[in-house]
């Protein structure tokens, strides 16, 4: 286990330090890194399929309420973090594994005072260091993938939600005609990806316990988002200067090359589902 968490850590955090460099993308961009705004980040901090959208609608999807406790696990740089605990009001405590991303996490919301700042923790998601029950809304974007034991994680995910709590999941699946290309955003090589089918995924949050409201196959959606992607990125000849690549480095219009075709050749799906935890 000790060496999967390596193999994931590794992979996210191989270009080391990413707060100055992020900074001095920002400035090149025209931006004050002394009065910062959310918007300012958004470019670069929703670090999953369809962006901002995704993260908009599942907030929508799951009713969120000011003053409810949500814990965000695989919060990556805290861009949905920041953005939900802004726009809905929610109290959030955000987990991610890698080290270097909760830093920065901390180091950008600390750069945006206007917005209430999530609570960042480096933590395993198989083993959360929360009380039973603490939390409203558990959600996670893009994280299962990263996880070999499944199970564990729903599981906690059941332990810390509240009875009649919600539980939301946005990941990318796998699917049917056969594996995906690498190097992934997700994973340098298959040693770090931990997919299954969507219907796999849908059995194992049942089977930790949750009760089903709502689940979808969004790929669809993917295919078309990733297709506008490709068309204004040949419509300027260039990737936009603030995006995902500032966090993982040169080799990033490769993965996303390997997932945009992943996901026209079936190789790969996105599903999302909303689950309660019975009474």
């Amino acid at each position: 286990m000790e060496e999967t968490l390596g193999t994931v850590t590794s992979h996210y955090a191989r270009h080391g330090e990413l707060t100055a460099r992020i900074l001095a993308a920002l400035a090149a961009a025209g931006k004050d890194t002394n009065a910062l705004e959310l918007e300012d980040l958004t470019p670069l901090d929703q670090f999953h399929l369809r962006g901002h959208q995704a993260t908009r609608e599942l907030a929508e999807e799951a009713g969120l309420a000011p003053g409810q406790r949500l814990l965000d696990i695989g919060s990556g740089i805290g861009g949905p973090a920041r953005m939900l605990a802004q726009d809905y009001g929610v109290a959030v405590t955000a987990v991610d594994l890698t080290e270097a991303f909760c830093r920065t996490a901390a180091e950008l919301s600390a750069l945006v005072p206007e917005a209430p700042a999530p609570a960042f923790v480096c933590a395993d998601a198989t083993r959360l260091p929360f009380p039973a029950g603490r939390f409203d809304v558990v959600w996670t974007q893009h994280a299962a993938m990263n996880i070999p034991d499944k199970p564990a994680l729903y599981r906690e995910c059941l332990r810390v939600c509240r009875p009649g709590g919600r539980f939301l999941v946005y990941d990318v699946v796998e699917g049917p005609a056969g594996d995906p290309y690498y190097p992934a955003p997700w994973a340098s090589t298959p040693s770090g990806s931990f997919l299954v089918e969507a219907a796999e995924l849908r059995r194992l949050v049942l089977a930790a316990g949750f009760r089903e409201r709502a689940f979808r196959d969004l790929t669809a959606a993917a295919v078309a988002w990733n297709r506008e992607r490709q068309t204004r990125m040949a419509d300027t000849g260039t990737q936009p200067a603030l995006g995902p690549h500032l966090l993982m480095g040169p080799e990033f219009p490769q993965m996303i090359a390997n997932v945009g075709r992943g996901l026209e050749e079936g190789r790969l799906g996105l599903a999302t589902g909303l689950f309660e935890k019975p009474d």
